[in-house]
């Protein structure tokens, strides 16, 4: 909607530049009147980018779809940055000129940054990231988590020889004894993969009872903590190796134990990598602020200085 006439009208700016200096032979500064013209359209461009603040502000209005909005931001923005070198005539100028370009420029480039991830990481975690959950409620999802590896173990293999004797785990025990308990994890069905809820009953494994016990409590800090925990677990070759041994040492009826446990490691290790993604998502906007608020006010002194000296 927007990329025809945003074309239309830099590259009618910058033919009117062009002319103008080769009239002159030489790149015709800010002064001339395709520099001055050049100028007020990257300026009014500058001007309306900051509009985006109050825009959000009334979005309640809904007075333009933010769809539109957004897309007039990109290309008005990426249109005023030819516009602002044709304005300067290809010097740099004095140190506010200067300053002001340098910024503008990353500034620009902060943008393009934020678009290139905001359009490519999304669609690579929907690919790649089956078991992503909203990110506030990732320590809330490893928390239960663990919960649901505890209900498993309990419903399979009994309480832990020598665990707590309260009422409560008492209570749980015989809840879950007493008939199918709720297990997530990711799988794959055809060509999709994501987290799924079974409700399950597990054959009883007592004899593989101390020692999927005891890989629960190897595995649990990861599973809370993720990479920042120091386990066997952490790496996905190593937890393959890791996980393939605790098979051999159990028997065949806690194969689908080990397997949900297992699930349960790669879903934790993909929470580890959506938040390092979420950061690379929106990292760059408080700089992208930052630097469009420098550009602002360095753009109101410099049209004060050039008024006043003109």
């Amino acid at each position: 909607m927007f990329v025809i006439p945003t074309l239309v009208v830099t590259l009618g700016c910058l033919i009117y530049y062009g002319l103008e200096s080769s009239q002159a032979n030489r790149w015709v500064g800010g002064g001339s009147r395709a520099g001055l013209l050049c100028g007020i359209a990257a300026g009014s461009i500058i001007v309306f980018e900051m509009l985006l603040w109050p825009r959000k502000a009334l979005r309640r209005l809904r007075l333009i779809p933010a769809k539109y909005w957004m897309a007039a931001h990109l290309w008005f923005g990426l249109a005023s940055l030819p516009l602002a070198i044709a304005h300067s005539g290809f010097h740099l100028g004095g140190w506010l000129p200067a300053t002001f370009m340098v910024l503008f420029v990353f500034c620009i480039l902060s943008g393009i940054y934020g678009l290139a991830v905001q359009n490519i990481l999304p669609r690579w975690m929907l690919r790649n990231l089956p078991g992503e959950t909203i990110y506030s409620q990732i320590d809330y999802v490893s928390k239960q988590t663990v919960e649901d590896a505890r209900r498993l173990l309990l419903s399979a293999c009994g309480r832990r020889v020598g665990g707590p004797d309260d009422a409560d785990e008492e209570r749980e025990f015989e809840a879950v004894k007493a008939g199918a308990i709720v297990v997530g994890a990711v799988r794959q069905s055809g060509k999709t993969r994501g987290r799924v809820l079974e409700t399950r009953q597990f054959a009883s494994t007592n004899t593989d009872g101390p020692a999927l016990w005891n890989a629960l409590d190897e595995i649990q800090p990861f599973l809370l903590h993720g990479h920042q925990a120091k386990t066997p677990v952490n790496d996905r070759q190593r937890a393959s190796v890791w996980f393939d041994r605790l098979r051999s040492a159990c028997g065949e009826e806690s194969g689908s134990i080990v397997n949900i446990l297992e699930s349960f490691c790669d879903q934790r290790r993909q929470f580890d990598t959506q938040s390092t993604v979420h950061r690379w998502l929106h990292a760059w906007i408080p700089i992208h602020i930052g630097l469009s608020v420098a550009v602002t006010v360095l753009l109101a002194a410099h049209v004060w200085t050039a008024l006043k000296y003109w």
